[in-house]
C-alpha cells in the first residue's frame, strides 16, 4: 500500500509532503531550503518532505537552467541574435 502524500505548491515550487507536517511546517522548511538555495546561486525547483519517526527527510531538486550563448561567426556563418533572460 502506497504511502498518502499531499501535493501543494507553494511560492510557485511543487511540493509532496507527508499528511502529518502541517502547511506551517511545510512553509518554513521551505522558506528555510530556498533562503540557502538562493544564497548559493541555485534554484529550487521541487521539493519533497517526508516525516520519520523523529526526523524529515528533504529531497530538494533543482530547476534546470538552459543557457544559449551566440558565438563569433564560423566560416561565413552569422552569429544568431538570440537572448535569453
Amino acid at each position: 500500500m502506497q504511502p498518502i502524500i499531499r501535493r501543494i505548491i507553494i511560492d510557485n515550487i511543487p511540493v509532496e509532503a507527508s499528511p502529518s507536517l502541517s502547511r506551517a511546517e511545510i512553509t518554513k522548511l521551505l522558506q528555510e531550503i530556498n533562503r540557502d538555495w538562493n544564497w548559493e546561486g541555485r534554484q529550487l525547483g521541487r521539493v519533497e518532505l517526508i516525516r520519520d519517526v523523529q526526523c524529515v527527510h528533504i529531497h530538494a531538486y533543482e530547476k534546470p537552467s538552459i543557457q544559449i550563448i551566440p558565438i563569433k561567426s564560423y566560416k561565413g556563418v552569422k552569429p544568431c541574435n538570440c537572448y535569453i533572460d
